[in-house]
């Protein structure tokens, strides 16, 4: 989500100072594998599996988490399930969903954080709209 930046008309942005020498980016934050469950507890949104904010889609994918989750907490109180066969039918589940999109989403971070590997990547896109489209669709998934 990107806030509007509102700039009244008589404030120059070359008279603002910047709070640190270096700008701040994403490319320090872990994206490494996490457990889908815990002490018998599932995990949906981050707590899951974050993949990369250059990607997007991460609340939509926290979101639908939510509902695979609930899914199967209705099997298993319907009695359907066992807890053991909830957990691992979660896990089933959300790895169908979203383990190629995080692992997708972990490969395009790598390219950022170094102005060569960052530019390179960024000129790739540019010159093969398709792959930038491909990979895309790849990160996104479909609407549920």
């Amino acid at each position: 989500m990107f806030l509007p930046l509102i700039v009244a008309p008589s404030i120059s942005l070359s008279s603002f100072t910047f709070l640190y020498n270096e700008p701040l980016t994403i490319s320090q934050i872990s994206f490494a594998s996490k457990s889908l469950v815990q002490d018998h507890v599932l995990m949906i949104g981050d707590s899951a599996g974050m993949i990369s904010p250059l990607c997007g889609n991460g609340m939509s994918m926290a979101m639908h988490s939510a509902a695979l989750a609930s899914g199967c907490i209705k099997e298993y109180l319907s009695g359907k399930f066992t807890r053991q066969v909830l957990e691992k039918t979660y896990e089933t589940r959300w790895n169908k969903e979203f383990s190629m999109r995080v692992m997708i989403g972990r490969t395009v971070q790598r390219f950022f954080g170094g102005k060569i590997s960052t530019s390179i990547f960024l000129k790739t896109m540019d010159s093969f709209p398709p792959l930038a489209t491909m990979l895309i669709r790849s990160t996104h998934g479909t609407t549920f």
